[in-house]
């Protein structure tokens, strides 16, 4: 029994990170109980130093031109470079300046609203009899810091997305990620808004406000033994490992 006593204690000690990293690393622990949850959307606002790409068209080309700057390039390749070039640039006021039309407000309010907002007024002011307008901002970011494989600035192009799928871009979580307390940072309106996600949790994700928008920051933190490593251990199982094979070499020379 005393023989065998050494491999229990190697196999319980086995036994115990196991369990708590298991715990620790799943994501969406409680994903049945919101299989049918709603998914709720929120259109996103636009904010200074967005680049807007407005696009005015009308049965008649000739007289919509005017209100049309964007000469964007065939290439689809560089088109999107292009209407970033040529779009407008929204002012610390929350301003563009449009051909004829002069400074627009823009600040607050969502691609559609200012669709419209541009609409009436080339109706109203007797310049179009029956125009559409397109906005899109063309320059979507987010930028992913800490303990993520990729970290970086990312670029998108739709409104928003989840954010499994900006974790996805930046290359999933490290072991040392804390995936209780996923940080995300948005300026909104003159404001800085914080927000706090767990992953283990699937409860969140129906959350219009936790969808990743233009100019997010997410902030995954690494937990205490890589933090107060300074960085040195780049793997916590790593360590685990070690310390296990060591005291493996401790017991079998004590038989």
């Amino acid at each position: 029994m005393k023989k065998n006593l050494p491999f229990l204690i190697l196999f319980s000690l086995l036994l115990v990170p196991s369990c708590t990293t298991r715990k620790q690393m799943l994501y969406l622990q409680d994903l049945d109980k919101f299989k049918n949850a709603k998914i709720n959307y929120a259109s996103t606002k636009i904010q200074p130093n967005d680049i807007l790409n407005i696009e005015v068209s009308d049965l008649n080309p000739i007289v919509a031109a005017p209100f049309n700057k964007n000469m964007a390039s065939s290439n689809p390749q560089l088109s999107v470079e292009m209407m970033k070039l040529t779009g407008y640039l929204v002012t610390p006021q929350g301003e563009i300046t449009m051909p004829i039309l002069n400074e627009i407000v823009v600040r607050g309010l969502t691609p559609t609203n200012l669709e419209r907002k541009i609409k009436e007024r080339l109706v109203t002011e007797g310049y179009l009899v029956s125009p559409t307008v397109q906005v899109r901002v063309v320059n979507n970011k987010f930028t992913v810091l800490g303990e993520v494989n990729a970290p970086g600035v990312i670029l998108f192009t739709e409104e928003s997305i989840s954010l499994l799928d900006a974790i996805g871009f930046a290359g999933d979580l490290t072991y040392s990620a804390i995936r209780k307390d996923i940080i995300i940072i948005r300026e909104l309106d003159g404001q800085r808004l914080v927000y706090h996600v767990d992953l283990t949790t699937s409860k969140w994700m129906s959350n219009a406000d936790l969808r990743i928008r233009q100019n997010d920051v997410i902030v995954v933190k690494p937990n205490k033994l890589k933090a107060n490593s300074g960085g040195v251990i780049k793997d916590p199982l790593q360590v685990v490992g070690l310390v296990l094979s060591a005291s493996a070499v401790f017991l079998l020379l004590i038989l």
